[in-house]
């Protein structure tokens, strides 16, 4: 499959994650565009953010768009190193180191159509997509465009990272946290079709807050 490609940012961003068994999708997803947002590659913590907007959420089995735009704003992100990934779930007792430096951003739902994630990839942003996954998604082959056929599997969280075209149809990139092994190289590409009837939310990180 031929893309021409209009915006690609994965050349800005870090190495590709791996969220292995634990439902902490939109939290990755919100730490690649905020480190995007920062400009920089120095990884934030995933860990970190998912444990407050689990304590907004009520809940550590799975947070929604409101709680993880909370914790990006109150308390923020520290870098990894301060809090690491755990691969394995945390026990009930562990809290996040305290102390530590933290970034903070502020965040916004945005609408969900293609229009409007091409218009925020054109503006420079990497938007957190809130989608439902077929069974396509989780068994992607080349050329890495995964197909909206077939029933609903569940909700997932990925970040927009690029988008072109083949031929007519717009192209969406898309970065996954299931490790380098899914798709190519952790990446995958979304037609209009799959938008259309998979999009569910769309936040965009904006302003840093001091």
């Amino acid at each position: 499959m031929n893309v021409t490609v209009r915006h690609d940012y994965r050349p800005l961003l870090g190495p590709v994650r791996d969220q292995g068994t634990r439902p902490t999708c939109l939290a990755h997803a919100s730490t690649t565009a905020h480190e995007h947002a920062r400009g920089s590659k120095v990884e934030l913590s995933p860990e970190y953010l998912h444990y407050f907007a689990s304590e907004y959420a009520g809940t550590p089995a799975g947070v929604d768009f409101p709680d993880v735009s909370h914790a990006l704003l109150d308390p923020g992100q520290p870098v990894e190193s301060d809090c690491p990934y755990h691969e394995n779930e945390p026990s009930p007792a562990w809290t996040p180191p305290a102390n530590l430096i933290l970034y903070r951003r502020q965040s916004v739902s945005a609408k969900q159509s293609s229009e409007d994630v091409e218009a925020l990839l054109d503006a420079g942003h990497v938007p957190v997509l809130g989608i439902s996954t077929t069974d396509a998604f989780y068994a992607p082959t080349a050329p890495w465009v995964i197909s909206p056929a077939g029933p609903v599997r569940g909700l997932h969280a990925v970040a927009a990272v690029g988008i072109g075209t083949t031929y007519t149809t717009r192209r969406f990139l898309i970065r996954n946290s299931w490790g380098a092994a899914w798709a190519d190289a952790g990446h995958a590409w979304l037609d209009d079709a799959f938008m259309i009837q998979h999009l569910r939310d769309v936040l965009v990180l904006t302003d840093e807050v001091t």
